[in-house]
């Protein structure tokens, strides 16, 4: 194991923090949409919009205050939002969709302009792109081509995103790191600006760029940037790209697998998952440390070795780490794991319980739940998630996408992947159509993880779920009869209150991207080759 630091200069100016214009925007908005489930005007009075259940996580306030201001909306990244959705079909208008790019998997947000615009930011296998955000027909602002060529056998590389405070857009590629922001400061029609690109170091990687790309990325509460390789580097970096410290993984010379993004909390503890461990790196504010002094762990648990199902991106758990727990509530990272039959796994966030012992033998104290995730039904001998797991409160969610255990799979990286881009591309029809959706609740009284509700009549089959705290209502991207649409569940009981039909037209395919509720209610989805949504 390699453990480095190092520092290209040491002074990193932070700008002043923007006002906080959305939020104020949004607390209108909320109220308005959400009185009717209001009981009396003084609850309606007591209500915080930007936190209606009072389970958001601290607000990040480096991240652009935003409705989604990066890849699973937050820096805890629980795919959850505070905001109001849609309540029924017949409050939402027609689908629309816009052609961008291929393989568009979560748009970032902007923050209101001086004139009270929005736009998302969005990147995709060949171009980055900017686009309109209202209640009308969405259109495309301006696209910049990559400089990069696509990596087939890297389909993650790009995908995760983070939009600053300041309209800066940092995107990550194989060896380089993008920002991106307006070419007229405050002018939201105005082109896209490559603003600096920073090419990572040689030595920090493992392998040729194309062999250790830029995975994740996410944001520091400190105002830092902070990446994960392909084959187990994390970084920080300071946002002028003037400033870099990194770690290393795994074993020195072939690292970890690193398949998915991360999470980060307030703290400065960065959680990743790797083909072999579960790890809390910690960032002091000067160093990041594998040192248990610092707040840094590392667990074992049941990565399935080397089991490739189909639709899995990689070796090892399926998700990018979910943090569960606020305030003074029980801390968690949430996973699935990398078995036949997937497991919900939560690892203690800080420090372990005095009184906690292993679940069972031989497993790591760390862990403190491990749960199948079946669907209710014990005889199963396949159940994979490659979404990451949805979080509200104690609340998780977990989608199917069981594509079947008969396709054939592959051991070259590229060749897998353009087998699960095959079978998510027909993850509509029936040969291929997942179904099953299952929550799971912590009990903070009892110290066990509990199935709260199962729903095998919904098919989910291969986009990122999200909830409204707002409105109550989990939301993913389904199929009914081969055709894309909104599904919206109850979140307490998991039954189905509306959908709403979309269309059969392939570009309608969420294929892999995010569900994400919009500043008006509405629900975004990326495309397969473009962005969709339903709004009022």
């Amino acid at each position: 194991m390699v453990t480095t630091s190092m520092a290209i200069t040491k002074t990193i100016s932070h700008r002043r923090s923007a006002p906080l214009t959305f939020r104020t925007l949004i607390a209108g908005i909320a109220l308005s949409l959400t009185s009717t489930l209001l009981v009396s005007a003084n609850a309606q009075a007591a209500t915080d919009p930007a936190n209606p259940d009072n389970n958001e996580p601290p607000h990040n306030t480096f991240l652009a205050d935003s409705a989604w201001p990066m890849s699973h909306r937050t820096s805890y990244v629980q795919g959850s939002s505070p905001l109001p959705g849609p309540t029924s079909a017949e409050s939402l208008g027609k689908a629309s969709y816009k052609a961008t790019n291929l393989l568009n998997i979560t748009l970032a947000m902007s923050a209101p302009y001086a004139n009270g615009d929005l736009v998302a930011w969005g990147s995709g296998a060949t171009d980055v792109y900017k686009i309109s955000v209202d209640t009308d027909r969405t259109h495309v602002i301006d696209k910049m081509k990559k400089t990069e060529t696509p990596n087939i056998a890297n389909g993650t590389t790009g995908a995760y995103t983070v939009l600053d405070k300041d309209n800066v857009f940092y995107v990550p590629g194989q060896g380089n790191l993008y920002a991106y922001t307006d070419s007229i400061k405050d002018d939201a029609t105005s082109d896209i600006e490559l603003l600096r690109t920073l090419e990572i170091p040689a030595n920090v990687l493992r392998g040729s760029n194309a062999e250790d790309p830029i995975v994740g990325i996410n944001m520091m509460y400190d105002g830092y940037l902070s990446i994960a390789t392909k084959r187990g580097t994390i970084a920080i970096i300071s946002r002028d790209f003037s400033e870099f410290h990194y770690l290393q993984l795994g074993d020195s010379e072939l690292g970890e697998e690193v398949s998915n993004s991360f999470a980060i909390d307030e703290d400065g503890g960065i959680y990743v998952v790797t083909s072999e461990q579960m790890y809390r790196v910690q960032w002091t504010g000067e160093k990041l440390s594998l040192d248990e002094a610092d707040g840094a762990w590392q667990s074992a648990y049941e990565n399935g070795a080397d089991i490739q199902v189909p639709g899995r991106l990689g070796s090892g758990s399926g998700s990018t780490p979910s943090l569960m727990g606020v305030g003074d509530q029980d801390k968690f990272v949430v996973i699935t794991d990398g078995q036949m039959i997937t497991n919900l796994v939560l690892f203690w966030r800080d420090e372990i319980p005095a009184d906690w012992q292993p679940i069972a033998p031989g497993k790591s104290r760390r862990i403190a739940a491990e749960v199948p995730v079946n669907y209710g039904d014990d005889s199963r001998e396949l159940a994979m998630s490659e979404q990451s797991v949805l979080v509200r409160g104690y609340g998780a969610v977990v989608v199917s996408n069981d594509y079947g255990s008969d396709i054939a799979q592959s051991s070259n990286s590229t060749l897998s992947n353009l087998i699960n881009a095959f079978v998510v591309f027909f993850s509509n029809k029936p040969k291929y159509a997942p179904y099953g959706v299952e929550k799971f609740e912590w009990n903070p009284e009892t110290r066990s993880l509990d199935v709260a509700w199962v729903n095998n009549d919904i098919s989910c089959p291969n986009g990122i779920p999200t909830m409204s705290a707002a409105s109550n209502l989990f939301y993913c991207i389904g199929q009914r009869d081969s055709r894309w649409n909104v599904e919206a569940l109850d979140w307490d009981t998991g039954s189905s209150v509306f959908f709403k039909p979309m269309s059969k037209w392939f570009y309608y395919n969420s294929f892999y991207a995010a569900t994400q509720i919009g500043p008006f209610g509405g629900i975004w989805t990326g495309t397969i080759t473009g962005v969709a949504k339903v709004t009022p």
